[in-house]
């Protein structure tokens, strides 16, 4: 694992040496992954004291291991403590811009994916590649709402047609939407060889399991429901008003939900999992087997060993996002 700080100069330097400690971490509704370095704060050392004057906020730092950059972001904010000599260094990578920037937009008879290459164009963000979603969205109003939000909003128009999940990510320096439900190859989570810890739980606090179907009047036109979830948990019911170019039961299957459950794994670190992939996991003492989603992940890296906290769906997870329309 190496470090590297980026200067708005331009200059590069490597303070792999001087990191005692890094976390690095994302999920599904987080949207931007952050890094946080502790760094030795050791002022009467020439080397040290000279290379952690160099960090500022603003600065970039890049993580690779292996050769290949696993994250690249900017400094946000420093804390320091003098109890402990080390100084905290909080980064995010570049989706950052895109929740924290704002715009107002009137989209007409475009694609989810032209509407995210047009406001990354506007915001001179580097745009990488954006999945095909092949649904025209005849409108879709932005008034005030984040970049992010925004791309979001187109792609879970598209969802609520094609049935697909998406997730936007930073790749290669760049923002790219991809689709969800990629597993990663030849990996399993197992008591065996490198869980250390499982827990899990099951919830029915976010079950919706009756859906009334309403037009622009505020008429009711039809229903969507879980009957089997209905007969057994009582209702637990949310509204949808029909959309433009959607199918109104459509739209409003999308909004069921059903029982959540959670699986929460400590194990060897792997940088491959991250949230939105899948990976494979068995522990017998659970009684645990199976395909799970990646809903958020924690990598401690601290004196040459890597470990991992992840956060495990059952289900395909994607951060919906709903437009004033809706």
């Amino acid at each position: 694992m190496e470090i590297f700080l980026f200067k708005t100069t331009g200059a590069r330097i490597n303070i792999t040496d001087i990191v005692e400690s890094l976390s690095w971490s994302g999920s599904i509704e987080q949207a931007s992954r952050i890094l946080d370095i502790t760094v030795i704060n050791a002022p009467f050392d020439p080397v040290m004291a000279q290379v952690s004057r160099f960090l500022e906020l603003g600065d970039f730092i890049s993580v690779e291991k292996e050769n290949v950059e696993i994250f690249f972001g900017q400094v946000y904010t420093l804390e320091k403590s003098s109890d402990i000599g080390t100084v905290t260094y909080n980064c995010y990578d570049i989706v950052n811009h895109l929740l924290k920037s704002k715009g107002k937009y009137n989209f007409k008879d475009m694609t989810a994916e032209g509407i995210a290459a047009r406001v990354c164009a506007e915001l001179s963000i580097p745009a990488g590649n954006f999945a095909r979603t092949g649904v025209n969205i005849k409108t879709m109003i932005v008034d005030g709402t984040s970049i992010y939000d925004t791309i979001m909003q187109a792609y879970t128009k598209a969802y609520k047609v094609n049935h697909k999940m998406y997730q936007l990510v930073q790749e290669k320096r760049a923002i790219s939407v991809i689709e969800v439900g990629t597993k990663v190859a030849n990996f399993r989570l197992s008591e065996e060889s490198n869980i250390t810890k499982t827990s899990q739980s099951e919830s029915i606090n976010d079950m919706i399991n009756r859906v009334k179907i309403y037009n622009e009047k505020g008429t009711q036109i039809g229903e969507v429901s879980d009957s089997v979830a209905l007969k057994k948990f009582g209702a637990f019911q949310e509204v949808y008003t029909a959309e433009k170019g959607i199918q109104p039961k459509v739209g409003a299957t999308s909004m069921l939900k059903g029982m959540t459950q959670n699986l929460s794994i400590e194990a060897v670190g792997d940088t491959r999992c991250v949230a939105g992939m899948g990976v494979e996991v068995y522990d017998i003492t659970q009684g645990i087997s199976g395909l799970y989603w990646i809903s958020s992940d924690k990598h401690e890296f601290k004196e040459s060993v890597h470990t991992m906290t992840l956060e495990l769906s059952f289900k395909r997870l994607m951060d919906i996002k709903e437009d004033q329309e809706a």
